[in-house]
């Protein structure tokens, strides 16, 4: 009877539920044991990654420039790059991942919130976006963040961040499956049996995976949303944002085992005001 009355229908595109991996009271302290294994692309990458997109970033800096990290989990970047002289603020709304960067990167100004409704009020000479994050809203949320994005830099600030190429579409179909954990596992303490459903929007260029979740004590509805881009379209989303000079960059990574290896990373730099732009 319980499994009957699951919500299995085609979410609307990039429908929101109540629920949210990155905020679940017991999933948040489960992301933030994936964001701490050195050996895992689950929550952040692993450290090879972080440690290659890092240098990737670094040349695209300023000297002591305020850097800001959008969606900065545990702090894996902001930590090190506070540590090569950056001034270093970094917001997310992981309370757990928040709770630890505070604890053990104090010289690095941590925000807990959500970065779309609350974006944080300051000057940067550069802000950080990895992880793919920026595919996770719908298109009205993306360009609402990057008018904020490119409001807070400074003149000649620079936007780095990445997404999924259009290449997404082959590595992923659509699907179910169901799970059963008797012992309890990544979703909750307790036994739980799991519904996953993938679902693939070509029109829209965006896959949705959903997540019924019945436990012991009820049950919990999730979606998560990857929207993919052509070089042509993002390029065109950032120029209507306002940015000028636009970079793209593949193959930064090697192999691994994030959501798809089809990611490219993006550098846009802020430059003056143009007639008709922001």
């Amino acid at each position: 009877m319980i499994i009957q009355t699951l919500k299995d229908n085609r979410p609307t595109i990039f429908e929101k539920t109540d629920c949210n991996i990155w905020t679940d009271p017991y999933i948040q302290h489960q992301m933030l044991k994936e964001h701490l294994n050195p050996e895992s692309d689950g929550a952040s990458r692993k450290k090879e990654s972080v440690e290659k997109i890092i240098d990737f970033i670094l040349p695209n800096l300023k000297s002591k420039s305020h850097l800001l990290d959008l969606g900065c989990g545990p702090g894996l970047y902001t930590s090190v790059l506070q540590e090569k002289g950056y001034l270093v603020t970094g917001i997310d709304f992981n309370k757990k991942s928040i709770e630890y960067a505070k604890n053990r990167h104090r010289k690095v100004s941590y925000i807990e919130g959500d970065y779309i409704k609350n974006y944080p009020n300051s000057k940067f000479d550069a802000v950080i976006m990895i992880y793919c994050d920026l595919g996770t809203h719908s298109d009205n949320d993306r360009d609402k963040l990057l008018i904020n994005i490119y409001n807070s830099l400074e003149k000649d600030g620079v936007f780095i961040f990445d997404v999924f190429t259009e290449a997404l579409a082959a590595d992923k179909q659509e699907g179910k499956s169901w799970n059963y954990a008797p012992a309890g596992g990544f979703w909750d303490a307790g036994k739980y049996l799991l519904l996953s459903e993938t679902f693939h929007y070509p029109q829209n260029k965006a896959f949705a995976y959903q997540y019924h979740l019945i436990t012991n004590h009820g049950q919990k509805h999730f979606i998560v949303w990857d929207r993919y881009y052509s070089e042509e379209e993002i390029t065109l989303v950032m120029k209507n944002t306002g940015f000028r000079e636009i970079t793209i960059h593949k193959n930064i990574l090697d192999s691994n085992n994030f959501t798809s290896n089809s990611e490219m990373f993006i550098i846009a730099k802020k430059m003056k005001k143009v007639d008709g732009f922001i």
